[in-house]
């Protein structure tokens, strides 16, 4: 293991170049001099498997702290690249093939690879590789597929909103109305992305399901065993979208609480059958 200081471009440079078949880059912000970067580092690469995951929203989209056409762009030039948002992920992660990961305080910037004061660390070790990498798998499998031609609406709309506020510095009320509906349609196509990938399933009730029981598998695996009351807060988090606390489950007109602690609940039963996790005195652990 080895430590990783500021500016890290020549470490970065490095580890894309020992990309061979596939990489993982987790990172809330990515801005076009970071995908640059690694863009030309694997134009000798073209089949390489690139999964990047970010967090996406109205305020990092317009404020281009996550580019989505620097994104787009990427998918272009990376053709075996996929992008999922993953709302609240705040890790910085690299990882290459099996042999490389990069965990740092970086995101894939300009800044974070040269302006910021960043620390990290890379590790070789092939054991603790693969646990960062399936960490990550897991997260990836919670997250939402942007495809690229999401990626393209969402920039025409950051870009939409800046151009909006670029129009007059004084921001009158009916541009502030405008831009804040241009928020709204963003943050929007975002949760519809999420909807979409669900209704996508063939059996749309086993999709949420699978859903909650991956979180429900990913909040174990993370904080040990846990309480159900304890455990719900933590689903809640990596499912937000799915966890309405206005949303009751409604049978014959009356409510039997709220409906995503009920696909909680469908999950936890449904990992037990499966042997994967059980309940003992009061505590859900994983076998």
């Amino acid at each position: 293991m080895l430590p990783i200081m500021s500016p890290w471009t020549t470490t970065f440079d490095d580890f894309v170049a020992s990309i061979e078949e596939s990489a993982i880059i987790a990172a809330p912000f990515i801005t076009q001099p970071g995908v640059q970067r690694l863009v030309k580092g694997l134009q000798s690469k073209p089949s390489v498997n690139l999964a990047v995951l970010t967090s996406l929203n109205a305020h990092s989209l317009t404020e281009k702290l996550c580019d989505s056409g620097a994104l787009s762009w990427l998918c272009r030039e990376v053709p075996n690249t996929t992008v999922k948002h993953i709302r609240y992920l705040h890790a910085k992660s690299y990882v290459a093939d099996g042999h490389t990961a990069i965990v740092t305080s970086a995101n894939l910037t300009g800044g974070g690879l040269s302006g910021n004061y960043e620390l990290g660390v890379a590790i070789t070790d092939t054991h603790v590789v693969s646990e960062i990498a399936e960490y990550l798998h897991q997260y990836a499998n919670l997250g939402v597929p942007i495809p690229p031609g999401a990626l393209v609406e969402l920039n025409d709309l950051a870009q939409r909103a800046q151009g909006q506020q670029r129009a007059d510095q004084a921001i009158p009320d009916n541009t502030k109305s405008e831009i804040e509906a241009i928020l709204n349609d963003i943050n929007e196509k975002l949760i519809r992305l999420r909807v979409d990938t669900i209704s996508s399933s063939a059996d749309t009730k086993e999709s949420i399901t699978s859903q909650f029981c991956l979180a429900v598998e990913l909040a174990l695996s993370q904080h040990g065993p846990m309480r159900t009351r304890d455990l719900n807060p933590v689903v809640q988090m990596l499912l937000s979208e799915y966890c309405d606390d206005k949303v009751d489950r409604v049978i014959n007109g009356v409510s039997f609480g709220r409906k995503w602690k009920h696909h909680t609940r469908n999950a936890q039963q449904q990992l037990q059958r499966n042997g994967v996790v059980v309940l003992e005195d009061g505590f859900w652990r994983l076998c």
